[in-house]
């Protein structure tokens, strides 16, 4: 598992990518530039709580309820991501 507290932007969008790319059952140069729940088809509403899931665990993080609505593209999911290392960096 990878913490959060190590990991740089460019890190974590492509670890982001290969955790995507798994839950939906594709392979990573299946996901469109700029992916979000809105355009790609096989990201439903089960998908995006194991997504949720994945990265909880992937990352060692918790997310809130509405930091779960809001993670519906890769670029918000990156910023969530960056807000939690962010915030256990200067906890740490």
């Amino acid at each position: 598992m990878n913490t959060i507290a190590d990991m740089h932007q460019q890190n974590i969008a492509g670890e982001l990518r290969k955790i995507m790319a798994d839950t939906f059952g594709v392979d990573e140069n299946e996901l469109p530039e700029g992916v979000s729940q809105a355009t790609f088809a096989r990201w439903t509403s089960l998908s995006h709580m194991v997504l949720l899931v994945a990265l909880e665990e992937q990352f060692g993080v918790s997310f809130t309820m509405a930091e779960m609505a809001s993670m519906t593209s890769l670029e918000r999911i990156v910023e969530v991501l960056q807000i939690k290392h962010r915030s256990a960096a200067a906890i740490g």
